[in-house]
């Protein structure tokens, strides 16, 4: 999903270390409900991407999605609010606004675009190959990670396929833009039979594949032994590694516990929300 050069210092640690990273931006957000710290996060994943040397410009596919989810979410709190009788209230074009309920909502949105980009950051850094060998460093039975691993494949392969389909469309003269938004919805729904008659042709074909290779569901060779991992080799555990995978650990845990037997990082904590209820009150 990302153009990271080969002389990104990202590639200094180890798979094992990246996969935390998921673990810990995509997770840390669900204890957080103050948006000051979420945006943060979000400003530390864009510097963490720009460390990396990621082309930050290839983020602009999100951009859609994250003007559509404030969209929706600010459309239905203005349309359905909390009407709590100890909220602030104030109009805004003719319509009456609750201040709680327009903060929580605006609070969610930040901290969903943590979580969000929290996973952006690693599927644009890391390829198939090595979250695969981060599976495999945590001792995963090899069925699992089997099964990982062509989910992760099969995610390429079949936007590849999707886009062969299309181009051969075009080159026999379909023009999309003509069609009407109720065609183009059965153009998508028509593409669904090609792609599961691809997606079983590709099943069997991989199933012969590890049949030649001699591949068992236990991933021990044939007859017993312990298959050798050779893309393991190429990836050295190092202290640093150890460091950060603690570190991210402890932060983690740190803020659940803060989270669920303390009340940390509520919305009601948030110095913004002080300053907007003092604002829309005066």
């Amino acid at each position: 999903m990302g153009v990271v050069p080969v002389t990104s210092p990202l590639y200094a640690l180890h798979p094992l270390t990246r996969l935390h990273t998921l673990v810990f931006l995509g997770v840390v957000s669900l204890f957080i409900d103050v948006p000051e710290i979420n945006i943060a996060l979000v400003l530390l994943i864009l510097l963490y991407l720009r460390w990396a040397r990621v082309d930050l410009s290839g983020l602009r596919i999100y951009l859609p999605l994250t003007v559509t989810v404030a969209i929706f979410m600010f459309t239905v709190s203005i349309a359905f609010p909390n009407r709590d009788p100890s909220f602030h209230t104030f109009r805004f074009a003719g319509i009456t606004l609750y201040a709680e309920s327009l903060y929580w909502t605006f609070a969610s949105y930040w901290r969903l675009m943590a979580m969000l980009f929290g996973t952006i950051q690693y599927f644009s850094t890391n390829r198939e190959r090595e979250t695969l060998v981060a599976i495999r460093s945590m001792r995963i039975p090899f069925a699992v990670t089997y099964f990982l691993s062509l989910a992760l494949r099969a995610a390429g392969m079949f936007l590849e396929d999707m886009r062969t389909i299309r181009e051969a469309e075009r080159a026999r003269g379909l023009d999309e833009t003509s069609l009407s938004l109720r065609d183009r919805a059965k153009l998508y729904a028509m593409y669904m039979i090609p792609l599961f008659t691809i997606a079983i042709r590709r099943t069997d074909e991989i199933s012969n594949a590890l049949f030649a290779r001699g591949y068992t569901i236990s991933g021990k060779i044939e007859g017993g032994g312990k298959r050798s991992d050779y893309i393991h080799t190429k990836y050295v555990f190092r202290r640093r590694d150890a460091i950060l995978i603690t570190v991210m650990d402890v932060l983690l845990c740190s803020a659940a516990a803060a989270r669920i037997f303390l009340g940390a990082f509520a919305v009601a904590q948030s110095p913004l929300r002080h300053y907007f209820l003092t604002a829309v009150s005066g």
